[in-house]
């Protein structure tokens, strides 16, 4: 297991920022006013309150001009405002900003997509997908400069040691795709130093890590699974057991990526 983290967790040993456990599936019913009393029930135990969201993207208007496209849809999300459900017309989401354990996050992820099946039949499976966000922070030296060596593994250095004297890099960003053709998995891991939060700050989860405006390096890691050839019928346990098997490469990278004390608490079960 990933590092246990509680709600406040805080420090340079606790770095994920953000964890999203996402299902694209087949265009389904939107929730109407009934149903989605309904669904706030089934998940009132675990996310009782319910808010509006929406997603806007640009495409191509009449003539040619871009023009935004509006997805409104029904967002269930806890008390301590650090786990939402997203019901969206094409996927389920879930992220969270206080991650415990990989198995109590998939335990609500099934359970929202269980209930969300009930309401409107899931047609298909189209992705399924298991993401980290992850901001690992460490001391400015007494020369100003920032030694991530200690804490990152030397491949995801990159220039960094090739620095001019008296100059110190401070952005780059590197991506690594992972592909196995069967039975569909895949994973992209980007990374690099960045400034303030990997998370804007106006997201609409509370942020639990503490909100540092200095340095960090990024690993945002994208594990998910698509079909590769027919889009398979919705099944509660191959579904579970597919983000099962997301998590080993997820996990693996932890192992080689991150080195010293932070990778140990990370790692810690």
């Amino acid at each position: 297991m990933l590092r246990e983290v509680s709600v406040d967790a805080a420090g340079p040993t606790t770095p994920i920022a953000l964890v999203t456990m996402e299902i694209r599936h087949p265009a389904t019913d939107s929730l109407n006013e009934a149903s989605s009393r309904e669904l706030k029930n089934l998940l009132a135990d675990h996310l009782p309150i319910e808010r509006q969201g929406q997603d806007v993207a640009w495409g191509m208007g009449p003539g040619g001009s871009p023009a935004p496209a509006t997805e409104r849809f029904v967002r269930y999300v806890n008390r301590d405002n650090t786990l939402a459900a997203s019901i969206k017309s094409q996927a389920v989401v879930v992220e969270t900003t206080a991650y415990s354990t990989f198995e109590a996050l998939l335990d609500v992820v099934m359970r929202v997509v269980d209930a969300r099946s009930q309401l409107s039949s899931i047609v298909g499976v189209e992705r399924i997908g298991l993401r980290y966000v992850v901001e690992v922070r460490v001391p400015t030296g007494a020369d100003g400069r920032i030694d991530w060596s200690n804490q990152i593994a030397e491949p995801l250095l990159g220039p960094h040691r090739n620095a001019p004297g008296g100059l110190t890099l401070t952005e780059w960003q590197g991506a690594a795709v992972y592909r196995e053709p069967q039975p569909g998995k895949s994973m992209i891991v980007r990374y690099g130093p960045g400034l303030g939060q990997s998370v804007d700050p106006n997201y609409h989860l509370r942020r639990t890590l503490p909100a540092e405006p200095g340095p960090f390096f990024l690993l945002d890691i994208d594990s998910f699974w698509t079909p590769t050839a027919s889009i398979p019928e919705y099944n509660f346990d191959a579904v579970r057991a597919t983000f099962q098997n997301l998590y080993a490469p997820a996990r693996a990278v932890f192992d080689e990526m991150l080195i010293g004390q932070p990778r140990d608490d990370l790692l810690r079960s």
